[in-house]
């Protein structure tokens, strides 16, 4: 008697409470397929956002730059009205205003997406002449900023910016 109990034990199946696994299963998928399709389409606006921006400040600064270009060919122009018809130093002015002109125009008319992969193809086929240039840029902004500017220098000098061996070592910024 004990081992037919025993043996009934062994072929009774087995009732397992249904707790909703399952649909939790299925639920917790779903709702991580829905929140990767909402983060992917966040990544994509805040993306779409950012280019938006990128391209708006570069058409800005692009227009600034075409119209800083424009400005000093028309200085250049003037000053060639301002020496004697024919001779050589009207002539180079004319020269440069005409070629001021011819790069404002192409400052206009260039397209900066196209302009960025074009760096970019440049620097990976060149990395050298690439840093070298980017290194010379920087370095003659640095020139230019330091000799647009003597009363920032003085007035850090007064501030302590400046250490005293610099201040009187005849060094000049331009």
């Amino acid at each position: 008697m004990f081992q037919e109990s025993k043996q009934r034990q062994r072929t009774r199946p087995l009732c397992i409470p249904d707790t909703g696994k399952a649909d939790d299963m299925t639920d917790t998928s779903e709702l991580e397929r829905q929140a990767r399709a909402q983060a992917a389409d966040l990544g994509r606006k805040a993306k779409d956002a950012v280019a938006d921006t990128v391209r708006n400040t570069a058409g800005a600064a692009k227009e600034h730059a075409a119209r800083e270009v424009q400005s000093t060919a028309d200085a250049a122009d003037a000053a060639a009205d301002a020496f004697e018809p024919g001779t050589v130093q009207a002539q180079a002015a004319q020269m440069i205003a005409g070629h001021l002109e011819d790069t404002a125009h192409r400052v206009r008319s260039m397209d900066f997406e196209q302009t960025v992969r074009d760096i970019g193809s440049f620097a990976r086929n060149n990395p050298l002449l690439f840093l070298s240039a980017a290194s010379l840029a920087g370095f003659a902004a640095t020139r230019f900023l330091k000799s647009r500017a003597p009363a920032d220098a003085a007035s850090f000098a007064q501030e302590g910016m400046l250490s005293p061996a610099r201040e009187g070592s005849g060094h000049d910024a331009s």
